[in-house]
């Protein structure tokens, strides 16, 4: 597996002490010392462009501490980046993640002139984002506002405002995300990423399983604002639902959280390689050198621990939507990259509900585009299929894990194993209700009778095409 992506510590210094940051149990925390150096820097491109893909552009991800307290190494290693590929007839790409602190009108101008991704930490109001992301003078919001607002002017109206996006963490401090999304949308964001902090001790501003209730009712109002948005064609900033809606409709099978570890690598500012830049430093998790090279002794940990084995997720309906959790969020709850956050877990399980019920809606209104899987049709009866799937004494079953959401009488259903969605209209929902393994053939027949004001051999023909679908898309046995 050959390295497409590297984030390069160029830094520990910051600016800022966030509340929630794992930096702060390093080593040397926030040391503005400790620097990557110029040859660290030129080994990670040559690694990328010698080992990397041939066939796809290869992408450098500056990261920190604060990156642009070091912006003269950020500006060569661009510079060098580019000439090396021009010369091996390659692509690369960069990226920063920048608290905007530093977003001054030099390094705008040259972030702008290399194409350069722009990832935002910011998290909102002022008084949510001077709380989580404090400054060791003055006010956090005021010294990046200026810096996002250059940056966002400078790009509006280019090929530049889709690669740049504002990351917030979420914390107790601020529960209304709609709120939250708002403000930010009104700097001049049209992409916000909410990432929930977690600290299951409870000792920090992060959330606990005793917050999930008040933080499941902000996702439900954030899946409304999003409903709303596409119900009239406005795009959605806030791209949780977006994101999601999009794993929904592809029908891609996810088997893996994020490439972390396998071609997305973290290179610590001493050139040490890490699963990602979260584990630097962490010796179960380093991966070489960018001068000795790769070593995939952690890849194939990982690749030991396919998603449906493991104990947790293998159990979750939802996994091939997630992949599995983020690694370290993994390890911060249970030590194992492969045991899920719990907290994580029903955030993302009560999102994807929330998803598959605006699915069904906005494919009513015909708002959404097919999904890449045959099973989007809303089911329905129809007496020309086989009649005779199942025998009168036959107790069909409903399949066993399958999810299944209610919906103004029909119900949304995804089948984890075959990783199939559809919606039921309202008779075919009432006749999978029925399928419970204690009624036969015979029984549900007698209660459609009661239900439904219809000839009774046209009871039997709905009854039996839908049985025949239901088990043709193996929901029913």
């Amino acid at each position: 597996m050959r390295p497409r992506a590297l984030a390069l510590e160029l830094t520990k210094g910051c600016n800022l002490r966030c509340a929630y940051c794992y930096y702060a149990e390093r080593e040397d925390a926030y040391d503005p010392k400790t620097r990557m150096s110029a040859e660290v820097a030129r080994q990670s491109v040559d690694l990328l462009l010698e080992e990397g893909p041939v066939d796809e552009p290869v992408h450098l991800h500056f990261f920190g501490g604060e990156p642009l307290l070091n912006f003269p190494l950020l500006r060569e290693t661009v510079l060098y980046g580019e000439a090396r590929a021009a010369e091996r007839g390659r692509e690369i790409t960069f990226e920063v993640t920048t608290n905007a602190t530093r977003l001054d009108e030099e390094v705008v101008a040259f972030l702008n002139a290399h194409r350069i991704h722009v990832g935002v930490s910011f998290d909102g109001p002022p008084e949510i984002q001077d709380a989580a992301r404090p400054a060791a003078r003055g006010s956090s919001y005021d010294l990046a506002v200026p810096g996002i607002r250059r940056l966002l002017e400078s790009r509006q109206g280019t090929e530049l405002e889709a690669r740049t996006h504002c990351s917030v963490v979420v914390t107790r401090r601020g529960f209304d995300l709609v709120s939250i999304a708002e403000h930010l949308e009104a700097l001049g964001f049209q992409k916000i990423i909410l990432t929930p902090a977690t600290d299951l001790e409870g000792h920090g501003n992060g959330f606990s399983e005793a917050d999930l209730p008040e933080l499941l009712a902000a996702y439900d109002d954030l899946a409304a604002a999003y409903e709303r948005a596409a119900g009239e064609r406005r795009p959605s900033a806030a791209n949780w639902f977006p994101v999601l809606m999009g794993r929904l409709l592809s029908g891609e099978r996810r088997g893996h959280f994020c490439q972390g570890g396998r071609d997305y690598l973290g290179v610590a500012a001493d050139g040490d390689l890490a699963l990602c830049y979260r584990f630097f430093e962490d010796e179960e998790f380093a991966m070489g050198n960018v001068a000795t090279g790769v070593e995939r002794g952690v890849t194939e940990r990982l690749l030991a621990s396919p998603l449906d084995e493991r104990t947790t997720c293998s159990q979750c309906w939802a996994r091939h939507f997630c992949g599995g959790g983020c690694h370290h969020d993994n390890v911060t709850s249970s030590g194992d990259p492969s045991e899920p956050n719990p907290v994580g877990c029903e955030v993302f399980r009560h999102s994807m509900s929330l998803t598959l019920e605006s699915w069904a809606r906005l494919s009513r209104q015909g708002l959404l585009e097919r999904r890449a899987t045959p099973s989007q049709n809303p089911m329905t009866m129809n007496p020309g299929q086989p009649t005779e799937v199942f025998d009168d004494g036959e107790r069909p079953c409903s399949a066993p894990k399958i999810h299944v959401r209610e919906l103004d009488g029909e119900r949304v259903v995804y089948d984890p194993e075959h990783h199939e969605v559809c919606i039921l209209n309202g008779t075919a929902a009432v006749i999978f209700d029925l399928c419970d393994g204690q009624r036969s053939v015979a029984d549900i027949l007698v209660r459609l009778a009661d239900t439904f004001d219809a000839p009774h051999e046209r009871l039997r023909a709905d009854l039996h095409a839908t049985l025949a679908d239901l088990r043709a898309r193996k929901l029913v046995a």
